[in-house]
């Protein structure tokens, strides 16, 4: 995927969830590259409700929040994929960040939740598009910094890939 295409999905991201590896029965091995993947039930998939290929998310963020939700995003997140060559070959490392104005609680509550947890990140578009960022084991970080005193902050999630992001069909 290249940036430009990166950046437009980003500019349409209404949703972000952090889903736990544990949880996830994805049909392919996380060390095969992918740029699409066929799920079966994804257009019922709802955050905290677990569907057969992707499980029940512990950190939500979204525009419109709803129950469940743990922040508010604030603006259209940012992505930097870094691809680097390693013995097994290509990985990505990949950061979004997602500025947030409210539910400072909630956020770090779950963030904490998902300290020492491998986890991957579904992306949702205004269009209902998913997204996937499918994440190596041990490498996915997510932390919060704070601005102005709760008024305003960023949830900064890092990973390593054996792809880019990953549209789900």
């Amino acid at each position: 995927m290249i940036q430009n295409c990166i950046e437009q999905m980003l500019d349409d991201v209404v949703r972000i969830d952090l889903v736990p590896a544990a949880e996830c029965k994805l049909p392919v091995p996380m060390q095969v590259w992918q740029v699409v993947m066929q799920i079966t039930n994804l257009s019922s998939w709802q955050p905290q409700t677990a569907i057969q290929t992707i499980g029940a998310a512990t950190l939500s963020l979204a525009y419109n929040v709803q129950d469940g939700d743990d922040g508010e995003i604030d603006s259209a997140p940012s992505l930097k994929q870094i691809p680097k060559t390693v013995k097994s070959g290509i990985i990505y490392e990949h950061t979004l960040q997602v500025p947030i104005t409210a539910f400072f609680e909630a956020t770090k509550v779950a963030i904490h939740g998902l300290e020492g947890v491998d986890f991957h990140v579904v992306l949702t578009t205004d269009d209902n598009t998913h997204y996937l960022m499918y994440s190596l084991t041990g490498s996915s970080r997510v932390m919060i910094e704070e601005e102005n005193v709760r008024q305003k902050g960023t949830v900064k999630i890092t990973m390593q890939s054996a792809s880019q992001v990953i549209r789900l069909e």
